[in-house]
Order: structure tokens, then sequence, then C-alpha cells
């Protein structure tokens, strides 16, 4: 069953958005839209309502429907904090980073909105990036998008989570283990930075340059009115020639100055690694001249993002670099809260869609475990069925053997070893053992000494004898001899006493008669 997923970019002059259906092996991409906030003018609707209205009508052109899981970035300015604790467990971070966001920020934390991920553990110490935002902005922006029916599982700051384009393998030719790659977003007020290795935000952070002040600090060195370039216009024809090349130079220069120090502050961390290639992403990614200056500046292969597997199937490469941010998006809600717990949306601000997601699965846990009921309750029932037929068979088998050794069908398991074992019949009562077999096994067992037997008394179950012997130690041999044998059980002595002048001692011994069958060959029981 897919599952459909809004990745959603609320820039302050456009939206963006991905959406992805999730599959049983991954995710596709059902499309990528954008459409433009209308400019403010005066007396015309706040900043809010032009927000919402651009994202009503993107998803109308496309006919998507709000009611999905939506994650969004933040409209506004948000803060970040990079927070190093000298400790790896999870409850003691939850507790400790409270108050490191307290004493970083000017605010009372009820006045903002936080969240906080590991960027990386090592054995004794856990390095944090912090999203902070006024509570009073998201609280508007949640209002904002309510207005067109849509309630965003999550809100987080567009930073860290480019990141998942990486998680995800949607970035062709990612950086070998061991190296990282920058990510550079380049949106219209703002860039967002991020530092990934091995799909794992390492360092991120988020400044104010973005496109429109590259470009009006490039009509500014021109010689030319900034005020006359608009970005949502597009790029203008002299940036094209040399000497856009040349104020393009210039311009850059805050934003090669912010990568600058966002590579530098990376390299201080003890989760420094090489970056061996800046990836450009958002709208000023493509234009001219751009990759290669950046490239040049900070002295590491730079170009424009390339995507890879289903996103590059559905999103043409010139428009990877402009849709990147809203598809890492989208790809954070795919990988869940494993990949990335940042979510600014906690506590009273947590999305309704949040307990409504959380029902749905348990509605579907409850299906996927009433299946394996079933399935456990037929398994039974089939070998219940089973055993019955094995039953029967067996049955018919033990009555065609007792019919024909005794001439009678007994299906019933004890009556017909009984009957076979001669049990309950008038064979029953003759003895399994002569007198004769009796005699032979005691002549085989009687000691070599010297001893005559005056008596002997054999019964179905009892062995009597009388005799006299010239030692009395003789009868205790008598006795072992007896015990030795399978078929005398309990022998015992009655006894040893002298026979009047004469030097002989007579005896008796009991023994009960034990084997039910042959006796053994003589001397060996």
């Amino acid at each position: 069953m897919s599952h459909p997923i809004l990745g959603l970019d609320l820039g302050s002059r456009r939206v963006k958005a991905v959406l992805l259906e999730t599959t049983l092996r991954g995710f596709t991409v059902s499309g990528a839209a954008e459409a433009p906030i209308p400019p403010a003018t005066e007396g015309g609707p706040p900043g809010g309502e032009r927000m919402s209205g651009a994202v009503a009508a993107l998803l109308a052109e496309r006919g998507w429907t709000p009611d999905v899981a939506a994650v969004a970035s933040l409209p506004g300015a948000s803060a970040s904090h990079l927070v190093t604790l000298p400790f790896t467990d999870a409850r003691r971070i939850e507790q400790t980073v409270l108050y490191e966001v307290e004493a970083a920020i000017p605010f009372d934390l009820d006045q903002v909105a936080w969240d906080w991920q590991v960027l990386e553990s090592l054995p004794d110490r856990s390095d944090l990036f912090v999203g902070v935002v006024r509570r009073g902005e998201l609280t508007a922006c949640i209002a904002d998008l309510a207005r067109v029916g849509m309630d965003p599982a999550v809100v987080t700051p567009g930073g860290p989570v480019l990141a998942a384009l990486w998680a995800a393998g949607a970035v062709a030719d990612p950086a070998a283990v061991g190296e990282a790659d920058l990510a550079v977003d380049v949106g219209a007020d703002r860039t967002h930075a991020c530092v990934v290795s091995e799909g794992r935000c390492l360092f991120a952070r988020t400044f104010a340059s973005g496109g429109s002040t590259l470009l009006r600090a490039a009509a500014r060195s021109s010689g030319r009115n900034p005020d006359e370039v608009v970005l949502e216009e597009g790029l203008p024809a002299w940036m094209s020639g040399p000497e856009g090349d040349a104020a393009l130079r210039g311009a850059l220069g805050p934003l090669v100055r912010e990568l600058r120090a966002t590579l530098h502050a990376f390299e201080a961390r003890p989760s420094r690694r090489p970056v061996v290639r800046v990836r450009l992403a958002g709208g000023a990614a493509a234009w001219p001249g751009l990759a290669s200056v950046v490239g040049e500046e900070l002295g590491i292969p730079t170009e424009p993002l390339r995507l890879a597997g289903p996103a590059a199937d559905a999103i043409p490469p010139e428009d990877a670099p402009r849709f990147a941010l809203p598809l890492a998006l989208a790809l954070r809600g795919w990988l869940g809260p494993r990949f990335q717990r940042l979510n600014l949306r906690r506590g009273d601000l947590a999305s309704t869609r949040s307990t409504q997601d959380v029902r749905d699965r348990l509605q579907r846990v409850a299906v996927y475990v009433s299946l394996v009921l079933l399935l456990a309750v037929v398994s039974s029932v089939v070998k219940v069925v089973a055993l019955n037929r094995q039953e029967k068979l067996l049955d018919r088998s033990m009555c065609e053997v007792t019919q024909k050794v005794v001439g009678k069908c007994f299906d019933d398991f004890a009556m017909a070893e009984s009957v076979l074992r001669g049990r309950g019949t008038v064979g029953a009562s003759i003895p399994r053992i002569s007198a004769a077999g009796v005699l032979a096994e005691l002549a085989a067992r009687s000691p070599d000494v010297q001893l005559r037997f005056d008596r002997i008394e054999i019964s179905r179950e009892k062995l009597h004898l009388q005799g006299t012997t010239d030692v009395a130690e003789n009868v205790d041999k008598i006795v072992a001899a007896l015990r030795g044998s399978r078929c005398f059980g309990d022998a015992r002595s009655g006894g040893a006493r002298k026979r009047g002048t004469e030097q002989k001692f007579e005896f008796t011994v009991d023994a009960d008669i034990t084997c039910e069958g042959a006796p053994a060959p003589a001397g060996k029981g």
C-alpha cells in the first residue's frame, strides 16, 4: 500500500514541492512543482496568507490533495547552534541540552520552539545540532497552512535535512567512505550549507545570503541600479557576458566568505574529514559561471547537484538543483525519525496528523496481527485434520494385522496388543516357560561346589529348593548364582543347619520365577 509524502519548501519568493509515493522496496517520485508567492502590496494580504495561497494554487494545479503526510522547511528566519556534551547517553542528553539552549539564546524557552539531533557520537562526547525558531512565527506558519487543509507532521530547518538526499541514495557519485561533500542550497534570501559523509550530516548552518543578494550585488558592482534587478524575472541578459562574469565574481564575495567559514568551522571539529566536492542546489545553482567561480575561490571542485535513482527518473537534470531541498524534505519523511529526529513541532505544537499516523499504523499492525492469527488457526486445523487422517490409517492397518493373525479385527491399539500377547484369552493361562526350562536354567546356574538337591518344587511363579552341602558358605554361592539369572528374582536363603553328627549342612533356598520366554543358553543367563 503506497503512502504519499509531500516535501514542502516554503521560501520567501516561491513555494516548491515534491511528492513521493512509498513502495515496498523504496520510493517513487510522483512529481515536482513550484508556485510564486505574490509580492506584498499596500493594503494587501499579509505574507502568511500569500504563502498559503501559493501552496493552495500549487496543489490545485497538480491535483494533489493536502491530506498527505507533509514535511516542511521554515519560511522565516531560524537560528542554529552547535552544542558539545561530554557523554553519549540519549537520556542524559535530553536532560542536559535544555540548559545549554537556555544559555545560548537571548529569549525565554517558552518564547521559542527548538529541537536537537546528534551529528556524531564519539566515545567521550556528542556533537549536537540545535535548531531554534520563535514560537510565534512557527505557530503562524502552522495556522497559515491549516487554512488550505495542510498540517505538516514535521517542520525542520533546511540545513541538516539536505543529508537525506545522500542517505536515500538520491545523489549521483557521492563522496567515498572517509570523505565528505558540502551541499549548498542557495535560495532567494538565505543559503543552507550541510557537510555530508556516508549519508549523515556532520555539520550544518544557515546564513542570510541568497540569489537575490547576489544579483543585487552584481548589479551594484557593474554600475547598475540594484532596485531594477528582480530575481523573479530571471537572470538579466547582461549577466551572461564578460561584464556579468566580472560582476558575479565580485558579488560572490560574501557567499564565499560564509562557505569558507563553514569549512573552517567543520575542520576544527573532531569529526572532520576531507571535503572533496561542493554540490550546488537552489535556484541560483544553474547561473552561468557560478559553480566555476565558487570552485576557484574555495579550491574544491564544484558542480550543480546531480540526482540518481528514482529521483533522477522523475526530475530532469536541469531542475534537480532547484528541487533539491523539497526532495530532501520528502525523503526525510520517507526515512523517518531514525534518520533525523529534529522536528520543531514538539509538545503542544505537535501535529494532529502525527496522532492520526500512529492510529493508521496501529490499524495496519492490527490487520497484520489478525492475518497472523488467522494463519495460525488455519495451520492448527490442517494439522488436526492430518493427524485424524493418519490415525484412521493406523487403525486400518492395525485391523488388517489382527485380522490376519488372530482372525478378528481390532482397531484399538491396547486391545490389539493384549490379544497379540495372549492376554484375555484361554492361551494366556499357559505358562511361557516349562519346568524343564527352569531345571535347565537351575543346572546352568548352580555353582561348582559339593551340594545335593533333595527336593525341588517348581510352581508357576516360585522355585523352592532343599538340599545338603559340605560347607555353609556354599548356600550364599547358590543364592548369588540364582540372582545372576534373568529367570530367578528375589533369590533368598532359608538358612543352613548342621545335620546330626554328619559333616553336612541342610539348607533351603526360595526364588521368584521371572523369565517369560525360553531361558538363555546355559551359563549365559
